[in-house]
């Protein structure tokens, strides 16, 4: 599955059979530059979002302007991008925040200039006029009680973090331990954490394995990423204990994907970047042209284990179609809600649509 490439008729065979739309000319960019602050390619989720931003915005006639965000120094060039993209004078503009605190004052620099924001991931910003919020807080629920059916008898996890303070992260891993606490009645916890700051393999091997060692009995891990999660998995291979491990990743990129059928991992929560992003160009053109776009967009991540990730197309296979214009959002890959008010966590009838299968 990695460095896949897939001709238009692989793509449009899968696609078919999952009921995207059909290719359609798009002309509603024609003019206009869409701005992009963006995080690294090197990240697997990255580029995922960054090639699908690219193809929703060339297939509507617009030409995308991205500029990324360095993973060394994420928050500092982050507002770089932002403002480089407010100096060339984008039509629009969409962010990944990392920080929203950190992300206000450029933000505000872009409306001043008369761009209108689009927030790629908060829950809330007063400075976007369309939000989209990715629920996390969802996916950590079901994580938790995923773990809490698998183990009825208890027993100690292991969490994957991120190494610089991305507030969603952090709020995914509370949630996660939270929820464990409760729908296991303190039977499981979370008995060490490994970081991650350069959001690579190589970042979380070392940690992961350190405190692997320091709790041999454990029984899982959680990550807020899927390269996170590989990186446990290897550590685990390291010191033979990968056998006794359930392995939770997220976001279901290339590499997600890709650990998931090979076993290197045994789930993921898929987060639909490429649904997400085209949904975002959509919206971002409206609001560059004075029209009507709504004020909130939630994403519902969907669990996948390895007995159901062929049902999910690579992220080859929908940017492809997203690059000829077919609207996947009638697949459900991404269940996307739109509302007037920001949604901060799924009902129990969506949250139960994209639980976790117990394989």
């Amino acid at each position: 599955m990695l460095n896949e490439t897939v001709s238009a008729d692989e793509a449009d065979a899968v696609l078919d059979e999952l009921g995207a739309g059909p290719a359609e000319k798009c002309t509603s960019g024609e003019g206009l530059t869409l701005g992009y602050a963006a995080v690294w390619s090197s990240n697997a989720g990255g580029k995922a979002g960054n090639d699908a931003f690219r193809a929703a915005a060339e297939a509507c006639g617009a030409t995308p302007l991205i500029v990324e965000a360095k993973a060394d120094d994420p928050l500092n060039t982050m507002i770089t991008a932002m403002d480089q993209i407010v100096a060339q004078q984008a039509d629009a503009v969409s962010f990944f925040p990392l920080s929203a605190d950190v992300m206000t004052a450029p933000s505000q620099r872009a409306v001043k200039a008369g761009i209108p924001v689009v927030a790629g991931e908060i829950t809330n910003f007063d400075g976007a006029a369309t939000t989209f919020h990715q629920d996390r807080l969802t996916a950590s629920v079901n994580a938790a009680r995923l773990f809490c059916e698998k183990f009825p008898d208890g027993g100690e996890l292991i969490y994957g973090a991120y190494g610089n303070p991305q507030q969603d992260l952090i709020d995914m891993q509370d949630r996660f331990e939270e929820e464990l606490d409760a729908c296991s009645d303190g039977g499981l916890s979370v008995a060490g954490t490994y970081s991650n700051k350069t959001d690579d393999i190589a970042g979380g091997l070392s940690t992961a394995q350190a405190v692997l060692q320091q709790h041999p009995d454990a029984v899982g891990v959680v990550a807020y990423s899927d390269t996170n999660a590989v990186a446990a998995s290897r550590a685990a291979d390291n010191l033979g204990m990968r056998d006794q491990l359930t392995i939770v990743g997220y976001n279901a990129d290339a590499i997600g994907l890709d650990a998931l059928a090979k076993g290197t991992i045994d789930y993921t929560f898929a987060w639909g970047l490429p649904e997400q992003q085209q949904k975002a160009v959509e919206v971002m053109i409206a609001l560059a042209k004075g029209e009507p776009a709504p004020r909130y967009v939630t994403v519902y991540p969907k669990c996948l284990s390895k007995a159901t990730v062929e049902e999910m197309p690579s992220i080859a296979v929908r940017t492809a179609g997203i690059a000829e214009g077919r609207d996947l959002e009638p697949t459900g890959i991404q269940p996307l809600v739109e509302s007037d008010e920001p949604l901060l966590e799924a009902s129990a009838e969506q949250r139960e649509a994209v639980a976790c299968p117990l394989d």
